[in-house]
């Protein structure tokens, strides 16, 4: 039925004059969705999922037409009368799509969407805008206002794609896709009473710490930890809030073989990432890892059980595939190229492989034993590099492995290390941040060192600085 459904659709919109042929693949297959995600370091904690009759019996949620949000007293007089007389309008219609770049420019809407969008006048809402950096315009670019029903303006709160991957650029340009900046943590910390309720639902993993303990903690240690999370790192569902994730940036995807900083998800076509998106909409809160079941009912599903539909989950895998990087300002001189010649000599090729700059391998962490299956199945590169092993063993997204990430775009990414300990590539590469007494610049919760990959921290001053020349070329 669903195939007859989408030939039917196809056809249509050929007969309307469609210049692309969209080749939109079964996302919640249950043979892909059984191979898609490595298995957890904990094999039998690995997820389980609705299975397709059950995913596909939900309703699919209309995208709305959007609205920018203003920074507070910057809006334009009289704009939010003027939205509140404005009418519904769905925007998402794959009928009226005819070329590549109208599927793309409605991957961005489905972008900017959020699965359930609230009112703006709420704590948690109120405190999202008051806390979020602006245009030179005003406008706050991670979230929009949508309007559902006539007379009632609702905010996309952090649950949209925009929320957690746009960034606002020194020059006060606007990069979609990016390594967000948007304070998350310190704005979870200012609200931690109400953020609070949720944490076991987020962060809970019961075979590495029971529940009561998990939950002794006080409001006061809650805010302390999203306190110390910086513009680019956040506890993620499915992470935890002693050891979070620093935000991938998207730009570039559709070359990278593994998604999440434990490399969770395989990413083998664009199917895999309608399939990432999908579980990172709330399906995973509602997966049962054994005998765990985060909850019954995930946030992205809670509006009377809706979900994406494929065509827009298509849309939105091609807006990621096309964005690009901003303008490089730095040059490859002559001491950039000199600290190309480092790079090369100091066997940094062999794990960040131009022109990619990755090999697109996992490596193990600290203290994990790759079972033999899995070198069978995926691509490991059989060296630990020593990096805190929290995330990649002790939590729901932990696999045992940490994929070797990209270094395109360092220059204007922030956060290094899993969890961001290291604000800045010079901090990464000082070696005073191996120091048990060191503090870290970045994501830290008191003194102590930054361990692990501990390439590139004796060079001569002069070679490393060329090296980080060289690395924010990239």
């Amino acid at each position: 039925m669903y195939r007859a459904v989408i030939a039917f659709y196809l056809l249509s919109a050929f007969a309307a004059g469609q210049t692309f042929r969209p080749n939109i693949p079964r996302a919640w297959d249950d043979g892909e969705v059984e191979a898609f995600q490595v298995p957890l370091a904990q094999r039998d904690r690995s997820p389980r999922f609705l299975n397709s009759r059950e995913y596909y019996g939900l309703k699919v949620r209309p995208i709305y037409r959007t609205y920018p949000v203003y920074a507070p007293g910057r809006e334009p007089a009289g704009y939010m009368e003027g939205l509140k007389q404005k009418e519904p309008e769905i925007v998402f219609d794959p009928s009226r799509l005819r070329t590549k770049q109208d599927w793309i420019n409605a991957g961005e809407v489905v972008f900017d969407s959020s699965p359930f969008p609230r009112d703006p006048g709420l704590p948690l809402p109120m405190a999202l805008v008051a806390g979020a950096p602006a245009t030179r315009d005003g406008v706050i670019p991670y979230f929009r206002y949508v309007i559902r029903k006539k007379g009632v303006v609702e905010i996309g709160g952090a649950t949209s794609c925009a929320a957690c991957h746009t960034r606002l650029m020194p020059d006060g340009a606007v990069l979609k896709g990016s390594q967000g900046n948007l304070p998350l943590g310190r704005i979870f910390a200012a609200d931690a009473a109400r953020a609070i309720s949720g944490r076991w639902t987020l962060f809970g993993a019961p075979w590495v710490v029971k529940r009561e303990e998990f939950e002794s903690i006080s409001i006061y240690e809650y805010a302390r930890r999203n306190a110390a999370m910086q513009p680019g790192v956040q506890a993620r569902h499915g992470t935890t809030d002693l050891s979070p994730s620093k935000v991938p940036s998207l730009i570039g995807l559709q070359e990278i073989r593994y998604l999440d900083s434990t490399g969770l998800t395989r990413h083998r076509s664009i199917g895999d990432l309608m399939r990432y998106a999908i579980v990172n909409y709330g399906l995973d809160i509602t997966a049962h890892y054994g005998d765990f079941q985060p909850s019954p009912v995930s946030n992205g599903f809670a509006e009377n059980g809706t979900r994406f539909g494929d065509e827009q989950l298509y849309a939105l895998a091609l807006y990621i595939y096309s964005l690009k990087p901003p303008p490089n300002p730095n040059r490859l001189d002559k001491q950039a190229v000199h600290g190309q010649r480092v790079f090369q000599q100091q066997g940094c090729v062999g794990c960040h492989t131009p022109p990619l700059y990755t090999n697109n391998k996992l490596t193990p962490a600290q203290g994990f034993n790759v079972p033999e299956d899995l070198r069978r199945t995926i691509d490991i590169l059989d060296v630990s590099v020593g990096t805190d092993p929290i995330l990649a063993t002790q939590t729901r997204r932990g696999t045992g492995f940490y994929k070797v990430p990209s270094l395109r775009g360092v220059w204007y990414r922030n956060a290094f290390g899993h969890s961001g300990q290291a604000e800045t590539l010079e901090e990464w590469l000082d070696p005073e941040r191996l120091r048990d007494d060191y503090v870290p610049k970045g994501f830290h919760l008191g003194p102590g060192p930054i361990k692990g990959h501990e390439f590139g921290l004796k060079l001569f001053h002069d070679d490393k600085e060329a090296l980080i020349a060289f690395l924010k070329t990239l």
